[in-house]
């Protein structure tokens, strides 16, 4: 039996014609160790044997494993948002169909929830191309004092970077309140609801354990790789240009001319010299003089 006064947790998932990696995606949130989860997937017109693969999960896993469709694809955010606008659980947190979490990342990001009050908890994370790479990290049971070590993020910090990663775990009513992701972004749209969250509920906390592994295949087509992220970027300084100080924005206009392939006069790159933001700096020369575009 579950005991139904352990809170809920929603884990969203969009997915569209990656069924191979959907189902590492669903295991891995299936093999958490927190008791009580659910899993909203929103299938965006997939054309592959998603629709198969995700009937076989809601039948093996009844009440468990919920399944949105699109009949027509929406974008990853509108996913989101309609797997937000379902779910029930007390928490929210979520996961991109190439992913997968630790099995122990649900369970330390409630407890440190639960202990900090934060805005929202998230985790070291870590990129990989082959899940050879990350097997061994992934395979590495935590002690509890590890999980309980835990870094503080307030929003001065976040707005030099993204450094909570694609995914954070926080309550639905806040999610929820705030509006859910802003599907008029092209990007940075993860990075902006962080923005959002620590602006209205104050510093969030990060886990120092490595607990969600992100897929860096370059063989596909990837947001990250293209000009909808300068596009995202551009956008996300425009939507909190406000709350940033002179170094801030320093530091989000190189990152704009790495992303931009831009290579300024070495006396622009050093009137915008960031000291908060130095690894934006650092890669804007490493772009201006060999070429290399980093991030």
């Amino acid at each position: 039996m579950i005991d139904t006064t352990v809170p809920l947790v929603s884990v969203y998932i969009p997915t569209r014609n990656r069924s191979a990696l959907l189902r590492r995606a669903l295991d891995s949130v299936l093999e958490q160790t927190w008791p009580r989860i659910e899993i909203l997937v929103c299938d965006e017109a997939s054309t592959d044997d998603t629709p198969e693969v995700l009937a076989w999960y809601a039948r093996r896993h009844p009440g468990k494993v919920v399944v949105l469709r699109n009949d027509t694809p929406q974008g990853a955010c509108g996913a989101r948002n309609r797997c937000i606008e379902q779910a029930s659980g007390t928490y929210v947190t979520g996961l991109d169909d190439d992913d997968f979490f630790h099995p122990q990342r649900i369970e330390c990001l409630v407890d440190l929830y639960r202990r900090h009050k934060p805005s929202f908890a998230c985790s070291r994370f870590r990129y990989f191309q082959s899940v050879a790479d990350v097997a061994a990290l992934r395979d590495r049971m935590h002690g509890e004092a590890e999980l309980t070590r835990a870094d503080r993020l307030n929003l001065h910090a976040l707005l030099y970077a993204n450094l909570a990663g694609n995914q954070v775990l926080t309550e639905l009513s806040r999610m929820r309140e705030l509006g859910g992701f802003d599907e008029s972004m092209p990007a940075w749209q993860d990075y902006d609801m962080w923005i959002r969250l620590a602006e209205r509920f104050g510093p969030a906390v990060r886990a120092r354990s490595l607990l969600s592994f992100v897929d860096d295949d370059r063989s596909r087509a990837r947001i990250r790789n293209s000009s909808k992220r300068a596009e995202g970027s551009g956008r996300f300084i425009a939507k909190h240009e406000r709350l940033m100080n002179a170094d801030q924005r320093r530091n989000h206009r190189n990152i704009q001319y790495v992303m931009n392939r831009e290579r300024p006069p070495l006396a622009e790159i050093v009137r915008n010299v960031s000291l908060g933001g130095y690894k934006s700096t650092v890669k804007l020369l490493l772009h201006k003089f060999f070429g290399v575009a980093i991030g």
